[in-house]
């Protein structure tokens, strides 16, 4: 964990997941609500580069495989376990846990301003001691208004909101199963 961490997520519970597609983590005092992280608006990360960041550990049924995903958000959707209503902003490759627990960790080195209201930044992964390579994030979150003002994108006023946007985390298992993921920290941090 980080000391310069600015906000924490609440505790998750496991994914025990007997399906292949995307999980959003939930929270360990509601299944029905997802872990997010809320990130500050108000000038505190306006053009300033900052980290999101979680870790865990994993374990799949046989040779199976695993991958970590952060999304992101203006508001939080309406349908908010549902991976493909948050917007993708980077997820890891899918790499081979063996029956065996194994660490991993994403991280998503980021930036925006409110003028060009875009989220940019790069992510990787670590999942069973094997890396992902920093790359771009899969998509930009727009219409990002962290200020105290008003501000103009393109041809939109945009009001100034707070939080600026969210982040939610999901897990992906190759092959259903008794698969479980566990998430000991979520955090954006300096």
């Amino acid at each position: 964990m980080s000391s310069l961490a600015i906000r924490r997520a609440a505790p998750a519970n496991p994914v025990t997941a007997a399906v292949t597609t995307a999980q959003v983590m939930t929270l360990l005092s509601n299944s029905l609500v997802p872990v997010t992280l809320p990130v500050p608006g108000k000038l505190v990360l306006e053009a300033k580069r900052f980290t999101i960041r979680a870790e865990g550990n994993a374990l799949t049924a046989g040779n199976y495989t695993f991958k970590a995903g952060l999304y992101a958000g203006l508001v939080i959707p309406g349908t908010p376990l549902t991976a493909a209503n948050w917007t993708l902003l980077g997820a890891g490759t899918a790499r081979a846990i063996n029956t065996t627990w194994a660490p991993w960790w994403i991280q998503a080195d980021v930036i925006f301003d409110s003028n060009s209201g875009n989220l940019q930044g790069v992510f990787n992964q670590m999942a069973n001691n094997l890396f992902d390579a920093s790359a771009a994030l899969t998509n930009q979150l727009t219409g990002i208004n962290g200020t105290n003002v008003n501000v103009t994108q393109g041809a939109t006023v945009v009001p100034p909101t707070d939080p600026a946007f969210y982040v939610a985390l999901a897990v992906t298992f190759g092959t259903g199963g008794v698969n479980i993921a566990n998430l000991s920290n979520f955090e954006v941090a300096f």
